[in-house]
């Protein structure tokens, strides 16, 4: 019964260990909801250290527009060993975009490129 008790609470800490990890919708949504809000440190936390220089650049040059009523809606993800695709769509709009995730020492990281 003891070893019972033990396997048992040792399946439950693990299963709260992996729970306690982002899936990439919930990341791209914590990044995104960031930059909308001028937010630039909270949103280098959901990115790469390449996106995050972006993101630093971009707010220098005055490239990033506040939008505090920024909504955005999760269409689907796709992962695939360490990437992530999410699908979704902004605001009001039914313009499908993708948003690529890279898994970086176990957490999912927004990574964009410069490249349009």
């Amino acid at each position: 019964m003891k070893k019972f008790v033990i396997l048992a609470l040792s399946a439950l800490f693990s299963m709260s260990l992996v729970s306690c990890t982002d899936s990439p919708s919930r990341v791209a949504k914590k990044f995104s909801q960031a930059v909308a809000t001028g937010q630039v440190e909270e949103a280098k936390k959901y990115c790469t250290e390449s996106t995050g220089k972006m993101l630093d650049v971009s707010a220098a040059w005055g490239g990033l527009q506040e939008n505090p009523n920024y909504k955005m809606n999760i269409l689907r993800d796709s992962i695939v060993d360490n990437l992530a695709y999410v699908f979704y769509t902004e605001n009001d709009s039914n313009k499908e975009q993708v948003m690529k995730l890279n898994k970086v020492d176990g957490e999912w990281k927004v990574s964009m490129s410069g490249k349009k």
